[in-house]
């Protein structure tokens, strides 16, 4: 009878959870769905990132192959009446930032014509202007083209948005020295390149543009293929003339004449010989001087040339030990 034990005693014991255990296991429970909740925004948000670089990526890189190949066949003429770069440099402040807004006139060729092809009146020829606008969509790139270049070149055509998401746009002027923000060609003729910088946002509609990722796209255009126009090479030449010599304004427009029809300008002679002329004798250059009696003595290395002040013909004197001055 020892080896049996009550019925009472050999059943297990059986209770419920207690209210700690329901507890602890909310707790842990709230954890790990604040865990996964907190991981899947960090995928969302990436994810939205990313998805916002390559739309700046995408918007940016159109705007600037658009602005790249009309920039690129600009019409090069040596009369520039008919060809034209007319840039502006503008700016507006947005969001404690400053975005470049410069807007750009060419006449370019373009072989893909803007309306039907049975429409005669469209050439090869075009006026395309490029500027931002801003509306209730947000910034854009729009672009204006007219079919034909004309006496009014700011003005018709089809004015339409190109490329969404464009906050800023900069386009600079190279003339082989310096870059410039402003150019006319009606002045300076055309640039030897032109560099566009061009800044996109990946905001959809509605959204603030500076508060999402931004791409920011450069490139250079070369147009240093064309002469410099003659007319603008004579100006040149006349302005450089006038500063070496220090002749006044009111010669400017009798020089260019004179360049232009090629003649040799109307330079006064003075008896102290050409600003900046003087160099030292003995390390090969030439020293003027004055011999009086109005006329100017060049000291060379060979001898003595002497400019006689009423014009005639210069002498030349080889040395002490010569035989006489040379006609």
């Amino acid at each position: 009878m020892s080896g049996f034990q009550p019925a009472h005693r050999r059943q297990r014991h059986r209770r419920g959870f207690t209210m700690v255990e329901f507890i602890l296991a909310a707790v842990l429970l709230a954890a790990v769905l604040l865990g996964m909740t907190v991981a899947m925004q960090q995928v969302i948000k990436s994810r939205n990132k990313a998805r916002g670089r390559i739309d700046a990526y995408i918007r940016a890189d159109a705007a600037l192959r658009m602005l790249r190949r009309d920039l690129a066949s600009v019409l090069r003429r040596e009369d520039l009446y008919y060809t034209r770069v007319l840039l502006e440099d503008q700016a507006i402040e947005q969001d404690r930032m400053s975005l470049d807004r410069d807007e750009i006139l060419v006449f370019n060729n373009r072989l893909q014509a803007t309306r039907d092809i049975e429409y005669n009146g469209d050439g090869l020829e075009f006026e395309t202007q490029y500027r931002i606008e801003s509306d209730d969509f947000g910034p854009a790139l729009w672009q204006r083209r007219d079919a034909m270049p004309d006496a009014y070149p700011r003005g018709g055509g089809i004015v339409s948005p190109v490329v969404e998401g464009l906050i800023s746009l900069q386009i600079e002027a190279w003339n082989g020295i310096n870059w410039f923000d402003q150019w006319d060609s009606d002045e300076e003729g055309l640039p030897w390149a032109l560099r566009i910088t061009v800044t996109a946002t990946g905001a959809a509609i509605g959204q603030s543009p500076t508060e999402h990722p931004l791409a920011i796209l450069r490139t250079v255009v070369p147009i240093d293929r064309s002469r410099m126009p003659l007319e603008v090479a004579d100006a040149r030449l006349a302005e450089d003339i006038m500063d070496r010599f220090g002749l006044g304004q009111d010669q400017y427009d009798t020089i260019v004449e004179a360049i232009a029809s090629g003649n040799p300008p109307p330079i006064p002679r003075t008896t102290g010989g050409a600003p900046g002329a003087g160099l030292d004798a003995g390390t090969g250059g030439a020293a003027a001087g004055s011999s009086g009696g109005g006329s100017t003595t060049i000291d060379t290395p060979a001898g003595k040339v002497t400019i006689p002040g009423d014009g005639s013909t210069p002498t030349f004197n080889g040395g002490t030990g010569g035989s006489g001055g040379r006609q």
